[in-house]
């Protein structure tokens, strides 16, 4: 598969919300504490149910019957440091899919080495900015069967099945700590329902950037813009998805 925002239409992108909706997988979210209520939040608009144990001693049997599971670095504690090679291991034991959030990553030789341990693991979806990808290229390009997600202006997304280009969402979703933490479970939650992972990375995506564009239109600030945000990804069906990936290219058309 080689595509472009275009060839991932709103049908397919309804197809898999409703598929999320319909199963309702539960997103385990080893996540930091700035996004824990966003990222919760979000998934259970979407249609998933979160789930955010840490303790080590615990983490495996919560991890162990969810659909997906996140790891982000973002606020990264000695607990959480223990709990993620019992993530890792609950994943590949059960065939888990998992997505990485590696936040700040070129900052922190910590947080390099555990995104480094991740990737060992096949399969591993990376969701970040074009500065943390770039930070983890080697790594990532030892990784078995790695997808890569590069969300900015453009969200690109590359991995074993091919490449997508997603070209929606607004610039206030930059200005709330902790919506690119939640654009990340939303990653997962597709996942969990969808096999492709470039297909379910570009669902959730251009699912959220349209839920972004629509939020923005309603919003009065970066404050509301957060609530309005939830209720956009709360109302997205095949309908609204239509409607705002047309707008949406007609804006850029016109600009």
């Amino acid at each position: 598969m080689s595509s472009t925002n275009d060839s991932l239409d709103a049908a397919r992108v309804a197809s898999i919300l409703a598929r999320v909706a319909e199963r309702r997988p539960r997103i385990h979210c080893l996540t930091n504490t700035v996004a824990q209520n966003i990222t919760a939040n979000m998934l259970l608009a979407f249609g998933a149910v979160p789930s955010m144990a840490s303790h080590p001693e615990e983490v495996a049997a919560v991890a162990g019957g969810a659909g997906a599971i996140l790891i982000n670095l973002g606020t990264i504690s000695p607990e959480g440091e223990r709990a993620i090679p019992k993530l890792l291991e609950v994943a590949r034991q059960r065939s888990i899919p998992l997505v990485l959030d590696p936040v700040f990553v070129e900052l922190s030789p910590l947080r390099l080495k555990l995104a480094e341990e991740v990737l060992r693991l096949p399969g591993v979806v990376v969701r970040g900015n074009a500065v943390e990808i770039a930070a983890l290229a080697g790594p990532l390009e030892q990784s078995p069967g790695a997808t890569r997600a590069t969300t900015g202006a453009v969200d690109e997304i590359v991995g074993p099945s091919g490449e997508l280009s997603i070209a929606f969402g607004h610039p206030l979703m930059s200005r709330v700590t902790g919506l690119g933490c939640a654009s990340s479970a939303l990653v997962a939650a597709c996942l969990a329902i969808e096999p492709d992972p470039v297909i379910a990375a570009g669902a959730a995506l251009t699912a959220y950037g349209i839920a972004g564009e629509i939020a923005a239109e309603r919003c009065r600030g970066p404050g509301s813009f957060a609530v309005e945000l939830i209720d956009a990804v709360a109302a997205l069906d095949a309908g609204t998805l239509q409607a705002g990936a047309a707008r949406s290219r007609r804006s850029r058309d016109t600009a």
